[in-house]
């Protein structure tokens, strides 16, 4: 058998694993953005989350101050009118626990605004850096996609270019989507990759006559040596 069209189906494994590098920096780049995207999203929601909680702090801050000034003016009408020292006693107590209250719900919105103010710098940061990568991610996809089209051109002359035989085996092999490929080497009287035995016999009809063969185990092509 010709040795030229383990040549083609050599070159076609060359091609092929060139394009899967492509294909596998792609997905890289991809992942990077996913990351930077999910990062993004971790921190809207975290940047809503303590808008809603400084949202509600000032609520309870408005909601005490209308306690405050209702204690308070319900302690100055008993001293105006002279009424329970006790009653005093109890208004001024309460009075004194929501001012405190108030100054406890200022300060931890206090807290929570410079919360948000760090979250929104880091989202502003975060924005520009995944514009930034962004286009280094989509230049360098362009080119890879460019790179596999040619990759795909070629592929397809070669594979128009085999025997019937060839063509029809490396349809059915390329078809199983196998790992690492649809081809591989006899090394130490074994598949390289599923490292079945070959016996002596067929390990010389495939690296000298050449011999269009797979494995028994793996089902991938034997392409010989020197080929």
């Amino acid at each position: 058998m010709s040795v030229e069209w383990f040549f083609k189906l050599k070159e076609i494994d060359s091609l092929t694993r060139m394009k899967n590098q492509h294909l596998k920096a792609i997905k890289e780049q991809e992942d990077r953005l996913t990351a930077l995207q999910k990062r993004r999203e971790e921190g809207l929601v975290q940047t809503s989350t303590l808008k809603q909680e400084h949202t509600s702090l000032h609520q309870k801050l408005l909601e005490t101050e209308a306690q405050i000034k209702t204690a308070d003016t319900q302690r100055s009408r008993l001293v105006d009118m002279g009424g329970d020292e006790n009653k005093i006693k109890t208004y001024q107590q309460q009075l004194n626990a929501l001012e405190e209250e108030g100054l406890l719900i200022l300060e931890e919105m206090e807290t929570k605004h410079q919360e948000l103010k760090d979250a929104q710098t880091f989202l502003e940061g975060l924005e520009k850096t995944y514009q930034e990568i962004k286009a280094e991610v989509d230049e360098e996809k362009s080119q890879k996609e460019a790179e596999n089209k040619q990759l795909d051109l070629r592929l397809t002359l070669l594979q128009e270019e085999l025997p019937d035989d060839f063509k029809s085996l490396l349809k059915r092999v390329t078809a199983k989507n196998l790992a690492v490929g649809p081809f591989t080497r006899i090394e130490a009287g074994s598949c390289f990759l599923c490292r079945y035995k070959i016996s002596r016999t067929e390990e010389s009809e495939i690296d000298m006559q050449k011999s269009l063969k797979t494995c028994s185990q793996c089902g991938r092509i034997f392409l010989p040596y020197g080929a």
